[in-house]
C-alpha cells in the first residue's frame, strides 16, 4: 500500500470518529430495546433451565430406592414391593425395573396405561443401560416418546452386577414450561447434545428437522436461520444432563422498534461520511506530494545514484528537510568512494592468502554453483578452465557427492578421501576432504570443501604398520621357545615356592605377550582383508547362552550378575568363532570394569533383516570425549589400574569383525552411567562378501 493510500486512511479514520460517535448516540436507542429483547430470552431460558434442573433432581431422589435394593438383595418380593411403592410415591416414574446381568427385566412396576404388557423385555440395546454396564455408574439415556408423554431412561448399578432401569416421564416439566409467558411467536424448547428438540418438552419447533447449530450452543444468537425468517435465540445448558434450554423468537418482532431509528441513522451517517471523505482526500494530497518527493529521492540514492537531488518541496519546514537530504546524500556519496577502496584492498589481502595456502579451498553454493576456487584446489580438480556447477568437475565424482550430501544449516562434519595424479604420469596422491555448511550472520552461504594432501602422512603410516607388523611376526618364535621353556620348567618337582612364583609370573608375562602378538596379526590380516569368514547358521539365544555361563562364575566371584536377554532376535549366518571373540571382548571389558553389585546384561535383538546384539553394563562409563576413539587400536581411557591392563587392541578387533560382516559396532555412554556396546549385521550375508 502506497504513503497516500496508508495517510488518508488515518486521516480518514480519524476525522470518522466523531460522526462514529453520533451514528452511536442515535442507535443507542435501538441497542437498548435490543438489549431488553436478550435480557428477556436469556431469564426465559434460565428459568426453562431451572424447572429441568429441578425435575432431574426429582429424579435422582426417585432413584434412592437404589439404597434399599441393596439391603433387600435377593429377597424377590420385598425388591418387588420397593419397586411398586417406587412407582406408587411418584406419578412421574412411568417404569421401573430391575435387570439381571443378562440386561433381561426380572420383575418391574409400570404404569399400565402406557405399558399395558407385562411380560419382561430385554434392555440390552437401551444406551443408558449400555453405557452403565461400561462404566459402572449411574447413566441417563436420550429423551424416548411414549405414547404422548416424553420419558427419561436412567440406569443405576447395582453392586450384585444387576442394572435398576427407570422410564421417568416429563409431563409435570410440560406443564411448568406451558405456563411460561412467551409472548407473540416465541417458543420455549429443550434439545438434547445435538440439538435437537426433546418431543413433547415446551413449544414446537421452528421445522419438522429443526435443530440447534453447535455454533449457538451457548449464549445469544440474534440471527438464528429458519423457514419463519431469521430468529433471536438464548439457551442456557443443564448442569445435570447435557440439555439446553433455549428461548426463541422471530426477529422482526423482537426488535421492531429499533429498525426504523436504525434506517434514520444510517441516511444521516452516510451522508456526513461522504463528506468527511472528501475533505480527508484533498488535505492528504497536499501533505503527501512533498514526502513522495523525497521516497524517490532516497530510492536514486538506495540504487546508487547521487547526481539528482532532489528539488524544492516549497513548504517552510519540509524545504528545510529538503535541503538536509541533499547534504547528507553528498556526504554519503563522498563515504561510499573511500569504502569501496578499502573493500577492494581487503578482498586483495585475503585472495592472496587463500590463493597460497597448500591445502585447496572450495566454495560452492547449495544449488550447486561455484563460488570459489583457489589455485591448489583447481591443482587437485585438474581443472583447466573456468567452470561454474561442481557437476562439471569430472575427475573427481566423489566431491560432487561431497557437496551434495551437506545440508543447509547441518552442524555435521562429512569427510572422505579421494585419490588422483596431480601431473600426468605422477605417482597418485592422497587428498583428505572435510565438507561443511557455512553460514554469514545466521544466513546459510553454501558448502566449504576443505582438500588435505595425506599422502605422505598415509605412506609414513603404511610404513610403520610394515615395520611394526614385520616385528611382531617374528616375536612368535622367540615366544614359542619360551612357552616350552616355560613349560619344562613347571614340570620339575624341586622347585621351591619362590621359583615356582617365578615361573608363573614367566608364563603369565609369556602368555600376554603371545595374545598381544595374536591380536596383532589378526588386526593385520582384517585391515588387508586375507581373513576369511567361516561361515554358519545358528539362533542368537544358543549363541548368547554359553557366553553368558562362561561369565557367570568370575561374576559372581566379583559379585556381578550376568544376565541374558536373547528375545525373538531369531537365526543368522555368520562367523561364530569371530562373533564368539566378538561378545567375549565385549563381555570381558564389562566384567573389568563393573564393580561389586553391578549388573551385565548380554542380549540380542531382532531389527527386521539385521540382527542387533549388545552387551550393558553398570560400570563407571565413558566421558563423552573419549567415546569416540574407543575402536582404535592401542586406545586406552587411562583412567584406573584395570583400564591399563590391556593393550587397546580388543575393541579394535571388534570393530574389524563387525566390519567384515558387513555391520557396525556402536557406544551409548555416560560418565557415571554405564555404558551399552552394540552392533548389527546383516541376517544373511551379501553375495559376494
Amino acid at each position: 500500500m502506497k504513503l497516500f493510500h496508508r495517510f488518508f486512511l488515518i486521516l480518514l479514520a480519524f476525522s470518522t470518529l466523531p460522526v462514529v460517535g453520533m451514528g452511536m448516540l442515535m442507535l443507542s436507542s435501538r441497542g437498548a430495546v435490543q438489549d431488553n429483547a436478550r435480557l428477556l430470552h436469556k431469564r426465559l431460558a434460565a428459568l426453562t433451565a431451572d424447572s429441568a434442573e429441578r425435575t432431574i433432581e426429582q429424579l435422582n431422589r426417585a432413584l434412592s430406592v437404589v439404597a434399599d435394593l441393596e439391603v433387600s438383595r435377593g429377597q424377590k418380593q420385598l425388591e418387588l414391593a420397593i419397586l411398586q411403592r417406587a412407582a406408587a410415591g411418584d406419578s412421574n416414574v412411568a417404569l421401573i425395573a430391575v435387570l439381571d446381568t443378562s440386561d433381561r427385566e426380572v420383575y418391574r412396576a409400570a404404569d399400565p396405561d402406557l405399558f399395558p404388557d407385562s411380560v419382561p423385555r430385554g434392555r440390552s440395546d437401551d444406551p443408558a443401560v449400555v453405557q452403565c454396564r461400561r462404566t459402572g455408574h449411574l447413566a441417563l439415556g436420550a429423551s424416548v416418546s411414549v405414547g404422548d408423554q416424553t420419558m427419561v431412561p436412567a440406569a443405576h448399578p447395582l453392586t450384585d452386577g444387576r442394572i435398576l432401569h427407570m422410564l421417568y416421564s416429563l409431563k409435570g416439566l410440560q406443564r411448568r414450561l406451558g405456563r411460561m409467558p412467551k409472548g407473540g411467536r416465541g417458543r420455549i424448547l429443550l434439545v438434547d447434545e445435538a440439538g435437537r428438540p426433546l418431543p413433547g418438552v415446551g413449544d414446537a419447533p421452528p421445522a419438522k428437522d429443526w435443530t440447534l447449530p453447535a455454533g449457538d450452543a451457548q449464549g445469544w444468537s440474534d440471527r438464528l436461520p429458519s423457514s419463519e425468517g431469521p430468529l433471536v435465540a438464548a439457551s442456557v445448558s443443564l448442569q445435570s444432563v447435557p440439555w439446553r434450554a433455549v428461548s426463541l423468537q422471530p426477529r422482526s418482532d423482537a426488535y421492531a422498534e429499533s429498525d426504523a431509528a436504525a434506517a434514520q441513522a444510517a441516511v444521516l451517517f452516510l451522508a456526513l461520511c461522504l463528506v468527511v471523505t472528501g475533505a480527508a482526500y484533498l488535505l492528504s494530497q497536499r501533505l503527501l506530494t512533498p514526502i513522495a518527493a523525497l521516497v524517490a529521492g532516497a530510492e536514486r540514492v538506495a540504487k546508487g545514484d547521487f547526481a539528482h537531488p532532489i528539488s524544492a518541496l516549497g513548504w517552510g519546514e519540509l524545504d528545510r528537510l529538503g535541503q538536509t537530504f541533499n547534504a547528507m546524500t553528498e556526504k554519503v556519496r563522498h563515504y561510499r568512494e573511500i569504502q569501496v577502496d578499502r573493500l577492494l584492498a581487503e578482498k586483495a589481502k585475503v585472495d592472496a592468502l587463500v590463493g597460497n595456502i597448500p591445502d585447496g579451498v572450495l566454495m560452492a553454493g547449495f544449488d550447486g554453483s561455484i563460488i570459489f576456487v583457489n589455485a591448489a584446489a583447481a591443482r587437485v580438480l585438474g581443472l583447466r578452465g573456468a567452470i561454474s556447477r561442481v557437476s562439471e568437475i569430472t575427475t573427481l565424482p566423489e566431491i560432487k557427492r561431497l557437496v551434495d550430501s551437506v545440508k543447509a544449516g547441518s552442524k555435521r562434519v562429512e569427510e572422505a578421501v579421494v585419490e588422483t595424479r596431480l601431473k600426468e604420469g605422477a605417482e597418485s596422491s592422497v587428498f583428505a576432504c572435510q565438507a561443511l555448511s557455512v553460514a554469514r550472520k545466521g544466513r546459510d552461504e553454501g558448502v566449504l570443501v576443505l582438500m588435505r594432501d595425506v599422502t605422505m602422512e598415509r605412506e609414513l603410516e603404511r610404513m610403520k604398520e610394515e615395520f611394526f607388523h614385520s616385528v611382531v611376526h617374528d616375536l612368535r618364535g622367540p615366544i614359542s621357545i619360551i612357552d616350552g621353556m616355560v613349560y619344562f620348567l613347571k614340570k620339575l618337582q624341586n622347585l621351591d615356592e619362590r621359583q615356582k612364583k617365578y615361573v608363573d609370573l614367566a608364563d603369565q608375562a609369556s602368555k600376554r605377550l603371545s595374545e598381544l602378538v595374536a591380536n596383532i596379526l589378526d588386526i593385520a590380516k582384517l585391515e588387508s582383508g586375507t581373513m576369511t569368514l567361516s561361515l554358519s547358521t545358528f539362533s542368537a539365544e544358543s549363541f548368547l547362552g554359553p557366553l553368558r555361563d562362561l561369565y557367570r562364575v568370575p561374576g559372581e566371584s566379583k559379585g556381578v550378575s550376568v544376565e541374558l536377554e536373547a528375545g525373538d532376535a531369531g537365526e543368522l549366518t555368520g562367523d561364530l568363532k569371530l562373533l564368539e571373540r566378538v561378545v567375549m571382548n565385549l563381555a570381558g571389558n564389562a566384567l573389568k570394569f563393573t564393580p561389586s553389585g553391578g549388573r551385565i546384561v548380554l542380549g540380542a535383538a531382532g531389527r527386521g533383516a539385521e540382527v542387533e546384539f549388545f552387551v550393558r553394563d553398570t560400570g563407571p562409563g565413558i566421558p563423552a570425549d573419549k567415546v569416540d576413539a574407543v575402536f582404535e587400536k592401542f586406545k586406552q581411557l587411562d583412567r584406573d589400574a584395570a583400564s591399563r591392563a590391556g593393550y587397546g587392541l580388543g575393541l579394535s578387533i571388534c570393530k574389524k569383525v563387525v566390519e567384515l560382516h558387513r555391520g557396525r559396532i556402536w557406544v551409548e555412554s555416560k560418565d557415571g552411567a554405564g555404558s551399552r556396546f552394540a552392533f548389527r549385521i546383516p541376517r544373511r550375508p551379501a553375495p559376494g562378501s
